[in-house]
């Protein structure tokens, strides 16, 4: 694995268009992508193991990572996935995973163009679905409203204080005041003093739950989208801080050794990116089992498209009515003729 990792991050990657081809500067070079950060290598990393783990377990052979020949029927790999009923989301991060890992080494330039086109394929799919504006039949069992969301972190609030449904707690009531990605399993305490004396450079390397005596501020470098918006900071409501403190009081007293992530696990090691969205798939599936026609499979994606969702849909559809009876776009309608006063 170590092999494939260095071949990974020693790859250089380059912007492309639209359709596929290499985006070009003015003097007509590629134009090269920053270097891949160490999350999204490790992410690579275990994406590739579970890979193997899937295909093992349908195989008597043991599988390594010094000859990845078990990838080259294609075909064996497709029936293995489709057997297991993957998700389209789950099947195009495989596909892409192991598209990257063979790019990575030079493999067989055909075996690459074979699992871009089942990659490929799925995306062109995704994004034809996300235009329909309807939750796709897959996750329709899985979508509730803000609503039975807010039922569900009251039923959670009720329950006694152990440390492991404060934690789920937490991480619920965070979602709801700042719905981002999975990148907040991996929060780092600190206090507001040693935060403001720590040089940039290491500040970098981590997210941060800055606390002083009355608050917490989150301040996030590390995420999806950072080299685009950058860093951005959130207070925290006091209603969450209190919460988020007994919390942190129960860990302490627990596990006084620990380091100082914001989130621990039962055995007092630091939540990770995938035991996070594994508490949260299992905490509301054990929550919506008795209710009928939801599974309530909630990620932080799903969490993301039911408050994305509960402010945007209805007010998307009605504009998309009155740009049909106006004519024009709604791109034209946002662009010319929604408008705000000027500020008095």
């Amino acid at each position: 694995m170590d092999t494939i990792i260095d071949a990974i991050r020693n790859t250089t990657n380059f912007y492309k268009n639209i359709d596929g081809s290499d985006k070009l500067d003015d003097k007509g070079n590629k134009i090269p992508k920053p270097p891949l950060k160490d999350s999204t290598i490790k992410s690579y990393s275990s994406t590739l193991n579970k890979i193997k783990e899937v295909i093992e377990n349908n195989d008597e052979k043991e599988y390594n990572f010094e000859d990845l020949s078990w990838l080259n029927s294609v075909n064996s790999v497709i029936k293995i996935f489709k057997d297991l009923n993957l998700s389209d989301t789950t099947l195009k991060n495989y596909y892409n995973v192991i598209v990257v890992v063979l790019k990575s080494l030079k493999s067989d330039v055909q075996l690459i163009n074979r699992y871009s086109y089942l990659r490929d394929q799925l995306n062109k799919s995704y994004q034809k679905e996300q235009k329909t504006g309807i939750i796709s039949d897959k996750q329709a069992p899985n979508f509730i409203t803000k609503e039975l969301y807010e039922q569900y972190i009251d039923h959670i609030e009720k329950l006694p204080d152990t440390l492991s449904n404060l934690t789920l707690l937490s991480i619920l009531k965070l979602y709801q005041f700042l719905p981002t990605r999975n990148e907040l399993a991996e929060l780092k305490t600190i206090s507001k003093e040693y935060f403001n004396l720590m040089d940039e450079d290491k500040r970098r390397k981590s997210n941060w739950a800055v606390f002083t005596d009355k608050n917490i501020t989150l301040v996030i470098y590390n995420y999806k989208n950072d080299k685009v918006y950058g860093v951005y900071k959130e207070k925290l409501p006091k209603s969450l801080v209190k919460i988020i403190n007994k919390m942190v009081e129960k860990k302490d007293e627990m596990f006084p050794d620990s380091d100082n992530s914001l989130f621990v696990n039962s055995r007092g090691t630091p939540l990770t990116k995938n035991s996070l969205s594994q508490l949260l798939i299992r905490s509301s599936e054990e929550y919506f089992k008795d209710t009928e026609d939801i599974k309530g499979r909630i990620s932080t994606t799903m969490i993301r498209k039911i408050y994305a969702s509960d402010l945007s849909a209805e007010k998307n559809e009605q504009q998309q009515k009155l740009a049909q009876k106006m004519k024009h776009s709604v791109d034209t309608q946002n662009l010319v003729y929604v408008k705000k006063p000027k500020p008095t």
